[in-house]
């Protein structure tokens, strides 16, 4: 594992990032980095999504990325890389929101020159995990979940950032990338979580598709 002192899980709303990030760091003896989701403009960005109206878009995603900047820079400055960190996000899904979301070309203007500032001043993971699954899972997920605003967010919004997640990770090159197939996969099964991370330690370049069996 010295070669994997950082790795990202990324994936679609309730696509289990957060549950495997805690999983991952139990086993690696490592820590555990949960993305910074206080934003106060959020709940009402929700709302105004259901709207249609996006009047608060631009400052509800700087917000995210000022939170994410400072919590990587925070990450590296601190040398924390002494053991591995398993973060479940990837600094770069704040621009995968973003370019969903920002409907006005000035806003989102703005935010790319602030946003490529920023990129270029964080750390690549060793290895970045794409947790992966169909539109249809996706929704049925967030049903199950009791969040009443969740719930009223139209299907069109999920659609496009699903789409947006398809194509960024379709064209990821950045680190070494594992994309690994969760529909119907839990990794608190011990069998699951172990050939799980067979894949991690062995993969060491390019993309790799992994569909547990």
């Amino acid at each position: 594992m010295d070669r994997l002192k950082y790795i990202a899980v990324e994936g679609l709303i309730r696509s289990g990032k957060s549950d495997l990030v805690q999983l991952l760091s139990n086993k690696f003896n490592g820590r555990a980095m949960y993305d910074n989701r206080d934003n106060p403009f959020f709940d009402s960005y929700l709302k105004s999504v259901i709207r249609g109206d996006d009047s608060i878009s631009l400052k509800t995603q700087l917000i995210f990325l000022l939170n994410r900047y400072n919590q990587q820079i925070e990450l590296d400055q601190k040398g924390l890389f002494h053991k591995t960190t398993i973060c479940n996000y990837i600094f770069e899904r704040d621009g995968i929101y973003a370019h969903s979301i920002l409907k006005n070309d000035d806003d989102l203007d703005i935010y790319k020159k602030i946003y490529s500032h920023f990129l270029n001043n964080v750390l690549k993971p060793d290895l970045v995990i794409y947790l992966q699954i169909s539109f249809a899972e996706m929704l049925k997920r967030i049903d199950i979940v009791e969040n009443e605003i969740y719930n009223d967010v139209p299907n069109e919004y999920w659609r496009e950032i699903f789409e947006a997640y398809n194509y960024f990770f379709f064209n990821y090159k950045s680190t070494p990338l594992l994309v690994v197939n969760v529909e119907s996969v839990d990794f608190n099964d011990p069998v699951y979580l172990n050939n799980l991370i067979d894949e991690i330690i062995y993969h060491k370049q390019g993309v790799k598709y992994y569909a547990p069996a």
